[in-house]
């Protein structure tokens, strides 16, 4: 049996990164034995280190979250600066999240996606599905009330989900993830920004 190389952490502005050198060895981590890993996965560029600067609380959220990745070429940069010879390349969030998506169709994993304008989720969900066959089961617009919250993240927790992919923006979607993810912890979280109107070709 081939042996499994370890994959490196490096430190950048406080924040532990993983080294991943392309997008097939980030899959391959996150689908190790054909279970999915549990935590957040969480998207690191410039700009969200400067929000970190001005904002203990996502700070804090961030460095709480399991799995840290460069999105972003001058964060790889400065990891390649700092640590000479390290093999990591940057890894785009929406590129990352539609491998993720081949992967779990072919796997048959349950996703569960919240976020995005009720008809461009709804157009996600169909592409998904016709696509990659998606095992969706459940959705969420991102046009929700704050005392709709609790309801959420039972319905996540009910569907058995094993990702749950979150497009609403920085720093709502850590949040989401960091309070979902105490009400259903057997899942991996991934924030995604815009990444569902650039599948649908909303932008």
């Amino acid at each position: 049996m081939e042996e499994k190389i370890p994959i490196p952490k490096y430190e950048l502005r406080g924040f532990q990164l993983w080294g991943f050198h392309d997008m097939a060895q980030c899959i391959d981590f996150l689908f190790d034995g054909g279970r999915v890993k549990q935590g957040a996965l969480v998207a690191m560029n410039a700009e969200k280190i400067l929000k970190v600067e001005k904002s203990p609380a996502l700070c804090a959220l961030l460095a709480d979250a399991e799995y840290k990745y460069a999105d972003g070429i001058s964060l790889v940069r400065s990891m390649r600066r700092k640590y000479p010879g390290a093999e990591v390349s940057r890894l785009a969030g929406a590129d990352l999240w539609e491998v993720l998506m081949q992967r779990a169709g072919r796997e048959g994993t349950p996703v569960f996606l919240i976020g995005g304008k009720p008809n461009v989720l709804a157009e996600t969900e169909q592409k998904l599905r016709s696509q990659w066959n998606v095992n969706l089961v459940g959705s969420q617009d991102g046009y929700f009330k704050p005392e709709q919250r609790e309801t959420l993240f039972e319905r996540v927790h009910a569907s058995g989900a094993a990702i749950v992919t979150v497009a609403m923006g920085s720093p709502k979607q850590e949040m989401l993830m960091h309070d979902c993810g105490k009400v259903h912890p057997r899942a991996l979280y991934m924030g995604v920004g815009g990444t569902y109107d650039v599948f649908t070709g909303a932008m």
